[in-house]
């Protein structure tokens, strides 16, 4: 057998290698070890040169932060005086943040490092910009601050009632303008500079603090905040006018009944003239609407839906009744056409239209209190056990109307005048102490769509509309929805009635958009004694529900349940409306109608926007949206739109 050939394998360590690489080696490492150090003075310095000025933002921010919510605790407080010191230190804070940020300038130039300092600097200059549009405020709203509730500031003059506030803000209305527009500018400042800072540029969460969400969230506000004093300015601007500050107004009211739901917030009951001079509100006179209706000389043929489902009186004479005539869920639509006829019946000459509900009445008197009405009895905002705890008033409104008597009565339902007119009588005589309560009855009776407004005027409709005061159809290039009921019962179950209305919306791999809408109505309260031989109150019966759905124009209707009648499908007003009728719910039931639609339009990559307007009347009907893992449910208390994060 042959011996294996042994192999030496050489130890490289110690193997010799020519003199002239060691020489380079051994330089080489000299080099290195020269300029080490100055690399670590270099990285040293730049930490420190970076570092500290870094490092001293971040506790100013901190600062900034955490005074930021002393500023918040102070608004909480309503007291003006705190607010406008916390204004003055947390400026002055924001003010030494600056100076720190600004050691920072240089890094702009640093990719991915730059831009976060460029953020940082579009905040800072935001966030000047806010307080300076803060201090404004501050400043306009002080001599009106006990209006709003806040305290701590100089209040103008020393009114002792409501009235007298009201002549004082008369008087100095015209100084507001100024500063409106002074906020507006800073507030778009502010939006200009968040317009820079993307905040998907940011962690969705850093320790405990939601940090994407919360930069969403103030850019929103700041938007609306912007947009909120934008659309406001024409309002204020043509306050005088509306105030009768130049020469008198008058103003056709119109009581919508909303327990008797209609397009425009409900059936048109009665109407009254109000005249407004430099302030002082001054009643002319009152009628039933059936005495209007009964002079009116009546030729042109009512809406179909009339003639199909409200067969009394519209079976035996088609012609359309003044009453009627809010029959589209556009007020300035509806009010075109009831102004033109009114005109044939009614040589009152008249300002504007303002029509208001039983909503706007409840909320006044649940700040003043019991009320008398000569010739009519006692009014209050208590619960009424006789109407299934509905407020008194209202109760007591429908029996002087509609309850069967022994007696003529001539306009019964004239009640509303007087009962107007003491309604204001009593709140202009409240005391000091109550006019937050009273302004905050009044402004939330407008913002909610219970008062609404219509003025031949171009220029004082078109402030109107931008306040979102006109109870307008808007125009919107997204997602829309918008439910309208018109109750045809005669019955006043819109007293009891809510919906409930939830929104699938399913987004296809294409982008096809497709929705499947479901309205549950529900009627807890007891069937009422409808016979009217036995002097029954007929509050609430069997619900005949004429109901509309308007969505984006060009969408096409895949099924729909819950309607007795085939399914209308019609453009109205820049919209496709799905058209039924239903008299399936009954007093202590439930019903549902549901829609499945496909929309027009594809989705976008990143967000879904809809908006989702409030028929006028209603109130506490609750809304849920579900889109992949959003699930949102709220009360529609106005017109909202959701900005929604695919």
């Amino acid at each position: 057998m042959e011996e294996i050939p042994k192999i030496e394998i050489q130890d490289t360590d110690t193997q010799e290698q020519p003199v002239g690489l060691v020489s380079k080696e051994a330089g080489k490492k000299k080099i290195l070890f020269r300029i080490l150090p100055i690399i670590l003075v270099v990285v040293i310095g730049i930490g420190v040169l970076v570092g500290l000025p870094l490092l001293n933002v971040v506790n100013k921010a901190k600062v900034v932060y955490a005074q930021g919510m002393v500023l918040k605790d102070s608004v909480k407080t309503k007291d003006l005086q705190k607010i406008s010191q916390e204004i003055k230190t947390t400026r002055a804070d924001l003010d030494s943040l600056k100076q720190a940020l600004n050691l920072l300038t240089p890094l702009r130039i640093i990719p991915f490092v730059g831009v976060y300092q460029s953020d940082a600097t579009h905040m800072v200059n935001a966030g000047e910009a806010g307080f300076d549009a803060a201090e404004l405020v501050v400043k306009a709203v002080e001599p009106y601050s006990d209006l709003l509730g806040l305290f701590g500031g100089q209040v103008g003059g020393g009114e002792k009632t409501a009235k007298d506030r009201i002549n004082f803000i008369v008087t100095t209305l015209d100084k507001i303008g100024p500063d409106i527009d002074n906020i507006g500018a800073k507030l778009e400042i502010v939006k200009k500079e968040l317009d820079d800072v993307d905040p998907n540029r940011y962690p969705v969460q850093f320790k405990n603090y939601k940090v994407r969400e919360m930069l969403t969230q103030a850019i929103s506000l700041v938007d609306q905040g912007a947009t909120l004093t934008n659309d406001a300015k024409p309002v204020i601007k043509v306050a005088p006018w509306l105030l009768g500050i130049d020469s008198p107004r008058q103003y056709l009211i119109l009581f919508q009944n909303d327990a008797e739901l209609r397009p425009t917030g409900g059936f048109i009951t009665a109407y009254a003239l109000l005249s407004v001079d430099k302030g002082k509100i001054t009643p002319v006179l009152s009628e039933d609407i059936y005495d209007l209706d009964a002079r009116f000389p009546s030729k042109e043929k009512a809406p179909q839906a009339f003639i199909d489902y409200l067969s009394l009186p519209y079976a035996k004479d088609s012609h359309w009744r003044l009453r009627d005539m809010n029959s589209s869920p556009d007020f300035k639509v509806s009010m075109e056409k009831f102004v033109e006829n009114f005109k044939r019946a009614s040589s009152q000459k008249f300002d504007g239209v303002v029509a208001v509900d039983t909503q706007l009445l409840v909320r006044l008197l649940s700040v003043i209190g019991r009320i008398g009405v000569p010739g009519w009895g006692n009014f209050s905002a208590d619960p009424e056990p006789k109407c299934f705890d509905c407020p008194n008033v209202v109760y007591q409104l429908e029996l002087s109307a509609d309850k069967p008597v022994n007696t003529l009565k001539t306009q019964r339902k004239a009640v509303i005048g007087p009962l107007m007119h003491s309604v204001l009588a009593n709140a202009l005589g409240s005391p000091k102490e109550k006019i937050p309560n009273l302004f905050e009855a009044g402004f939330s009776s407008i913002t909610e769509k219970h008062v609404l407004f219509y003025f031949p005027d171009q220029k004082i409709q078109s402030a109107m509309e931008a306040f979102n005061l006109a109870g307008r159809v808007k125009d919107y290039s997204h997602d829309y929805f918008l439910l309208v009921d018109t109750s045809f019962s005669g019955a006043k179950s819109n007293i009891f009635i809510k919906n409930e209305v939830e929104q699938k919306i399913e987004i296809g791999s294409d982008g096809t958009i497709t929705k499947t809408v479901t309205v549950t109505y529900k009627d807890p309260a007891p069937q009422s004694n409808c016979n009217l031989e036995t002097g029954g109150l007929c509050l609430n019966s069997q619900y005949k529900d004429w109901f509309r759905l308007y969505v984006p124009q060009g969408s096409t209707l895949i099924s729909s349940s819950g309607s007795e009648v085939d399914i209308k499908t019609y453009d109205e007003l820049g919209k496709t409306v799905f058209d039924g009728y239903t008299t399936a719910l009954r007093p202590e039931g439930i019903t549902k109608t549901s829609f499945k639609y496909k929309l027009p339009f594809k989705a976008g990559k990143n967000n879904y926007q809809i908006l989702i307007q409030k028929q006028p009347g209603t109130e506490g009907n609750q809304y849920t949206i579900s889109l992949n893992k959003h699930n949102e449910t709220f009360e529609l208390v106005t017109d909202k739109e959701l900005n929604i994060k695919i």
